[in-house]
């Protein structure tokens, strides 16, 4: 079958909203393959195209087709994943300035709506990148053989970045898919541990017609696989915060193997998948030469959470280009309370009460939000001029108690937003590695080992004198938790987590500042955690229907609590 590979700005400017699945090849302004695998250049400018993607606005065609402001690649899936929990609060009355209102009310999931359909068509568009890339590239480097000059080492490296990409977006699906026993819907026998279909750069067209969702154990070995090949590919010298690195990967395998551990399957020894997690995250943070935030980076009104250059923890992220960003479709403009022209200062997002409240004042990272008396405990840093600082707080309208100051614009930027949407986003940190270490070694070696190493990483770097002594494992999981939540509040890394632990939320109590309908919770699960495959993959691929797909979550919950 011929193939053809997009030049790389026309694959951007065609990416669309229906099912990319099928579109396994591309239409259009094209090269074949045979044309970009002879040409070096090309090749190397491939890889770019994915990392641009995935945070360029638009690139998915919702913001065009729906106008759906929330269509800003990778940050902006992450915020959908913050929304589905419990602890980013919207403090407005008006929901409008809240673009993901749909997520907290756990409304319009099904396989008909958009809010369903936004992550199969995400992730599938980047995987169609990368398979592209691998497409272009396999070739070449396996003819180069043994070859060691400096060219084909960066072909080579180039090839392992594309395997990375790809393992990050299957890991993603992986979790977000495989389907979990809840109190609110009826997962089948059937589709339990069904992850989602596996397209490569081999898979033809045909065959994404009758494409069906893999188990978890041939997906996983196509994620270790993707994996292992990156770290044989890529340069190991290249520690470029932007893109896919040894340690990246690494990370990555600690994430999966702490995922499979939970899950009771023969295919994965309990023991072993543990032992693996711990082990790839100490690797991390033996050799990686990372270390945690400290509290002046935690706190810089510069640079805090928007630059990879000021701080030695990031390991892998973004570096957004001012030129690719738009005014409202940043992840700032619906974060930084600080930003005067994004949607964050009106929605008012901030941080549940409930949680706020159980951070001691000695833990520097309660600084991450407004105190109730607007700055009697804490006289927040603020990198604007003072008419700035009390336009943000006095103003209209007036910041509320617990709205967010974790991430600041960019050059701590909060006027122009040019300059200040223009934030580096990160996708790992060290910080991860460590709470991913002490959970595998609480499993592995017993509750005791988790609680000492919980109050190392917390006497180190957050707060000297934390001192909590969990006496059950349900307990210490718990508590793990509530350090973890406080530590990557509005980063996307809490869903999982939440999914594998089985926990619930809580957005209904005495004194809660989520926004009226927002107020609910749940015992263990949501529902609307086992993402519903979208009905244009029912169009196109025979082997997914209604019978194999998650249940539709919408709904399910009761909001009136």
């Amino acid at each position: 079958m011929k193939r053809y590979i997009k030049y790389i700005f026309i694959a951007l400017a065609a990416l669309s909203s229906a099912s990319c699945i099928k579109e396994v090849l591309p239409v259009g302004g094209s090269q074949t393959q045979a044309q970009v695998s002879a040409s070096k250049t090309a090749m190397m400018s491939m890889i770019k195209a994915i990392p641009a993607s995935m945070t360029t606005s638009g690139t998915i065609g919702y913001a065009n087709s729906y106008g759906d402001h929330t269509d800003f690649g990778i940050p902006g899936i992450h915020l959908r994943f913050e929304h589905m929990l419990e602890d980013m609060a919207t403090m407005a009355e008006n929901p409008f300035y809240n673009r993901f209102y749909a997520y907290d009310m756990n409304e319009a999931q099904g396989y008909q709506y958009t809010y369903c359909a936004y992550f199969w068509d995400a992730y599938y568009t980047w995987i169609r990148l990368v398979n592209d890339v691998i497409l272009s590239i396999k070739p070449v480097v396996e003819q180069s053989g043994e070859a060691e000059d400096e060219e084909t080492v960066k072909l080579r490296d180039i090839l392992g970045q594309a395997y990375a990409y790809r393992a990050m977006c299957y890991l993603d699906l992986a979790r977000l898919y495989e389907p979990k026993v809840n109190d609110y819907t009826v997962v089948s026998e059937s589709i339990l541990g069904l992850t989602v279909p596996i397209v490569d750069e081999n898979t033809t067209l045909e065959q994404t017609k009758n494409n069906p969702r893999v188990p978890r154990k041939e997906m996983y070995d196509f994620i270790f696989g993707d994996l292992t090949k990156a770290v044989e590919l890529l340069d190991e010298t290249d520690r470029t915060f932007s893109r896919p690195t040894l340690y990246s990967v690494y990370g990555m395998m600690a994430k999966a193997y702490l995922e499979l551990g939970y899950a009771e399957d023969p295919a994965f020894p309990r023991d072993e998948m543990f032992a693996n997690a711990a082990k790839y995250a100490r690797l991390v943070i033996d050799e990686g030469g990372y270390s945690p935030l400290t509290q002046s980076q935690w706190e810089d009104p510069v640079n805090g959470f928007n630059n990879a250059a000021a701080n030695n923890s990031w390991i892998w992220g973004f570096s957004l280009v001012a030129e690719n960003l738009s005014n409202l479709l940043t992840f700032v403009s619906h974060i930084s309370s600080e930003a005067s022209w994004g949607y964050a200062r009106y929605a008012q997002f901030g941080v549940s009460a409930k949680l706020y409240d159980q951070i001691p004042d000695s833990d520097f990272r309660k600084h991450s939000w407004l105190d109730p008396k607007k700055e009697e405990y804490y006289a927040y840093k603020f990198a604007g001029t003072q008419e700035d600082k009390q336009d943000f707080l006095n103003g209209m309208p007036a910041a509320k108690a617990y709205q967010a100051l974790k991430f600041r614009p960019a050059m701590g930027e909060c006027s122009d937003f040019n300059i200040g949407n223009a934030a580096d986003y990160c996708l790992m940190r060290i910080e991860e590695m460590y709470f991913i270490e002490i959970e595998a070694q609480a499993q592995l070696k017993g509750m005791e080992e988790g609680k000492k190493l919980l109050k190392k990483f917390m006497t180190e770097y957050r707060d000297a004198s934390y001192n909590r002594n969990p006496g059950t494992m349900s307990d210490f999981l718990t508590e793990m938790l509530l350090q973890k939540r406080v530590e990557f509040w509005g980063e996307g890394i809490l869903l999982f987590d939440y999914k594998r632990l089985d926990m619930g939320i809580t957005r209904g109590y005495p004194g809660s500042n989520h926004a009226g309908v927002f107020k609910y919770n749940t015992v263990g699960r949501s529902p609307q955690w086992n993402i519903v495959i979208t009905r244009a993959e029912f169009q196109s691929n025979t082997a997914i229907n209604d019978s194999n797909n998650n249940p539709d979550p919408s709904g399910k919950i009761d909001l009136a609590q």
